[in-house]
Order: structure tokens, then sequence, then C-alpha cells
């Protein structure tokens, strides 16, 4: 196991910059996620770490190693694909195998540490069958255990479950949860789903365009994202952001409603997005836990039943946004009238006109 940090790293393809000035110490032992949408630079972020993709600046320390010019079998490090990379010719035990025979590592080691992986991966019935007799989630877990037998000091996964099915990513996340809880293994992991992002990681890093935007706990980036994109993309559904007016330090106004905060806030301007989670959003006044409870009237659109809750589609002004509120506090009310919504203040949010949180102080 070992610590990795990056400093002031850089990916440029001609005049694109595809990763900006990544800064990043990921700590021994540590699950990272990468998160961000498509071409934001987390898998060349990755790729460069596992020496795939030269650095165009920057450094990679795993360890104390200084790793930019090293050979990729050099780093130490394991990476499992989103393509499975199997050959398609050898049984299971042989491709869990590959690298150590390559290694010219001794045969007993080898049995040893492929029955390790298999059992903990529940593959030993499946040693001598070929990838094309397995499922999805089965060849998912060769190519872990094909990464786990070089006992590597740092995992990387690159989107390893996105070809499969939701039932089956479901598994595989629990899988690799519990491999790291068992290993303890430095593991940086891609992928471009929050599901996957919020489940595993001890802390996320949002990226986007090149750059960090944030680096978290799960539990930080969902309730104290730092700007509009993080609290966007972050939530399903994505928080709701309205149009508001900062009209004094403490008033918001929300088209004609308003809202008076025990918060001061502190903006150049006046105009401002107000931010709140549809699950934040109640129709009774006694679901909101909080010493300071607000409310909004707002034009119920239109509803849907989704289980046990439903997502109650409304509008304030020109401004449409989701409330998802238990099935136990629904009330009869019709689309087309008007409903009251009621939330804690400290779940709100508010963003100024460069998308920046408007930080307050009680």
């Amino acid at each position: 196991m070992a610590q990795v940090t990056f400093k002031n790293l850089q990916k440029r393809y001609g005049q694109t910059e595809v990763v900006k000035s990544f800064d990043l110490e990921i700590k021994d032992g540590e699950f990272v996620v990468l998160l961000g949408p498509s071409g934001c630079g987390k898998s060349t972020t990755l790729r460069m770490l596992a020496g795939l993709e030269e650095i165009s600046g920057g450094e990679i320390y795993i360890g104390d190693t200084l790793v930019n010019d090293l050979h990729p079998i050099e780093r130490n490090i394991a990476m499992v694909f989103q393509s499975y990379a199997l050959y398609p010719h050898m049984t299971v035990r042989e491709n869990i195998a590959f690298s150590l025979k390559i290694g010219r590592v001794d045969k007993a080691l080898i049995e040893e540490r492929v029955k390790y992986a298999s059992d903990m991966l529940e593959l030993t019935p499946l040693l001598d069958r070929k990838p094309k007799a397995l499922s999805g989630g089965q060849r998912q877990r060769v190519a872990m255990g094909r990464a786990m037998v070089r006992t590597p000091e740092v995992f990387l996964f690159d989107e390893p479950l996105s070809n499969l099915d939701a039932k089956l990513r479901g598994q595989m996340r629990a899988e690799i949860k519990a491999l790291h809880q068992k290993l303890g293994t430095t593991t940086i992991y891609v992928t471009h789903d929050q599901v996957e992002a919020m489940t595993l990681a001890d802390r996320i890093v949002i990226l986007n365009g090149g750059i960090i935007e944030q680096i978290g706990t799960p539990k930080q980036i969902f309730e104290k994202p730092n700007n509009r994109f993080v609290a966007s993309f972050i939530g399903s559904p994505e928080m709701n952001q309205l149009s508001a007016e900062l009209t004094s330090s403490q008033q918001i106004a929300l088209g004609n409603q308003s809202i008076s905060t025990k918060a001061q806030f502190s903006c150049s301007e006046t105009h401002c997005n107000f931010g709140i989670r549809p699950s934040d959003l109640h129709l009774q006044e006694s679901s909101v836990d909080a010493p300071t409870v607000h409310s909004l009237e707002a034009l119920l659109n239109s509803q849907e039943l989704l289980g046990s809750t439903y997502h109650l589609h409304c509008t304030i002004g020109d401004d449409r946004f989701v409330a998802e509120v238990a099935t136990s506090e629904h009330l009869n009310t019709k689309e087309g009238e008007t409903l009251r919504l009621y939330f804690d203040e400290d779940r709100m949010h508010l963003f100024d006109h460069q998308d920046k949180v408007i930080l307050a102080q009680a």
C-alpha cells in the first residue's frame, strides 16, 4: 500500500489542455473516486498515473518515489479496465495467473495467489471456464482477480461497471467495496456515475473541464457543494435552482415571495440563484425537524408516483422545480392547484453570478 500524490499535474494535446494544474494527495489505503462528465480529464489522469499517457507537466509520486519516467510495470500498480481485457483463449485460471507467469513467479506462489483471489471473488468453481462462458459480472471479477494477484500498492479502476446492467452494477459495487475493506489497498476509481461515487468513496474529487471543482467526503459533496456545477451534478433528481434576489443581507425574494433568514449574506450583486434539493422539500411543516423552517407557495403542474415517493413538478414564476416527498405525507392536491412546501433553512443554498456559494454567517 502507498500514498499517491499529484503535484500540478497537466496534460495537453497540442494547444488543448485536458488536465489543468491537478493537485491531490491520496492517503495510504484510501478509496478515492474521480467523478465528472465525459471529457473532464478523469480517465486521462488515471492513465498518466498508470504510465499509459505521457505527462505534459507536474509530478506524480507513489509513496516517496517520483514515477514520471518509470515504465508502467515498475510502478507496482494494477488497473481494471471497462472492457475487461481478458484473453479469450485462456481459462479463468490462466487469465488470473498470466501477469505472474510472464513475471516468472514461482509456480507454487502463483497457485497460492490464484487460489486466494478466486476464493475471495467466488471464482473457484469457474477456474476452468473461458471468458465466453462467463456473465459480464463474472468477467469483471476475473479482471479484478488478475489485478489482485499482483499484490499492487495501488488499484486503479477505469469505469469498470459501465458495461453491466443496473442489477449487476449494484452487485459489483458491493463486491468492490468489500474487496477494499478486506485488502485495504489504496484505490483510485474513475466514473461518471454519481451512485458509484457516493457508495464507494472515502473522498470524491469532482472534475469539470480538466480542473478540480471540489474534493470532499460524499456527505460533504452532497450537503455543501462549492458551486452550481457540483450542486447540479450530484443528486438525482438534481438540486433545484431558482432565480432569486437579495433584497437585504437577510432577505431573499423569489418572485413575489420572500424569505427572512437568520443568516447574513454578503454578495456584490443582488441577483443570485436559490438552491434546494428535491428531497429537502416537504408538504407538511411537521416533517421538517429543524429550528428554522421556511415555506414557499408553488403551482403543481404534474406528479409522478415512484413507489415510496412522489415527484411533484412545480413552478414558482417562470422557474420549474421538483419536490420529492414521501407517499405518507402526500396530500390530495390536484394538478393546477397551489400548494405550500416547507424546508429547513440550513438545507438551502445561494449561488452568486459566478456560480460560487454565497457564504453565510449566523
